[in-house]
């Protein structure tokens, strides 16, 4: 809600100087073929020129420090989507780890008929349900991050 609060001050004051730059202009009425045309007058005297070197001068200020807080918010939305898809990542190469030896051990006592191959295929299958537990678990503390920034 800050950013949403942030970008329409920042639009209201847009708005407000390009309002106020076109008071400040002076406007000439000009006769051609008969027709009124009006074009903007611009300042002469020096301290006209000067108001307007501040004014420019107060607009780049207020677009760069814009520019920068929004520069600064987006970075740090990046890292912290970036931190979760690491963590995320990494439990899902942890999982295929624990999928590759259950199946290598299901294959290995497939192979053997021996009752020993049995319990151990039994051990491989019970052992990954608890680790789908554990990593069901590491999933829902590491959420996957809104890739949006602020949603919008």
């Amino acid at each position: 809600m800050n950013n949403v609060f942030l970008q329409f001050l920042y639009g209201v004051s847009c708005i407000a100087v390009g309002f106020f730059v076109g008071l400040s202009l002076g406007w000439r009425e000009y006769k051609l073929g008969g027709r009124h045309i009006a074009v903007p007058d611009l300042p002469r005297t020096e301290r006209q020129q000067v108001y307007w070197l501040i004014v420019v001068a107060a607009l780049a200020i207020a677009s760069v420090a814009y520019a920068g807080i929004q520069a600064s918010s987006q970075s740090e939305c990046n890292s912290d989507f970036r931190s979760g898809m690491v963590a995320r990542s990494a439990i899902s190469t942890e999982n295929q780890r624990h999928i590759d030896a259950m199946v290598g051990t299901i294959a290995d006592g497939m192979t053997d008929p021996r009752a020993e191959s049995r319990d151990l295929m039994r051990r491989a299958i019970t052992d990954y349900r608890a680790w789908s537990v554990e990593a069901a678990k590491q999933r829902a503390a590491h959420p996957i991050p809104d890739p949006v920034c602020g949603g919008g």
